[in-house]
């Protein structure tokens, strides 16, 4: 069945952002409405899955304390099954908005709700292991003004854990970019 088709049968609809058709190419736009910030992701792969984290409950003074930060998630997951490739994206205004701490907390909290799903995904339809070979990716937005970029894989920092979370440029950047 895979991540996709897993994904799709657990989730409810008003947790997925729709991808949307700019000159011929999926675009996803993320947006952050408290702080009047959008990111778009241009190209996006035609079986991008994104989950609006946000709807995920909180569970805060409902079953974890939270002072550890464990009630924490990142705004969105966009999940490739082509790309084997799961992004994990926090937006904020600014850099000063939130600490660095929070934001890695936030990124990990989404990580866990992805763990959840797959949890569900095993337990519940039988498909063990949706995110295996899949590749993770952590993000962290803070609307500045659009830099040049540097061509080539060979300069992309190592985004590969919520500590070490990317920097998005600008308002908008390709999927192969990021």
């Amino acid at each position: 069945m895979g991540a996709d088709k897993a994904l799709r049968k657990i989730l409810v609809d008003r947790a997925l952002v729709p991808l949307t058709q700019e000159y011929g190419n999926n675009i996803c736009t993320l947006s952050e409405t408290e702080s009047n910030y959008t990111f778009a992701i241009r190209n996006v792969p035609n079986d991008a899955l994104i989950i609006k984290c946000d709807r995920f409950p909180t569970t805060g003074d409902k079953f974890f304390r939270g002072k550890n930060q464990e009630c924490k998630r990142a705004d969105y997951v966009l999940i490739s099954e082509s790309e084997k490739v799961i992004m994990f994206f926090e937006l904020k205004r600014s850099n000063k908005s939130a600490s660095a701490k929070d934001i890695t907390a936030q990124l990990k909290g989404a990580k866990c709700i992805m763990d959840y799903c797959a949890s569900i995904s095993s337990a519940f339809l039988e498909e063990h292991d949706i995110f295996d070979g899949y590749i993770y990716k952590y993000y962290k937005g803070a609307y500045k003004s659009p830099q040049k970029r540097p061509f080539g894989k060979d300069n992309k920092p190592d985004n590969s854990t919520p500590e070490t979370a990317r920097i998005l440029p600008g308002d908008s950047a390709a999927f192969g970019w990021l």
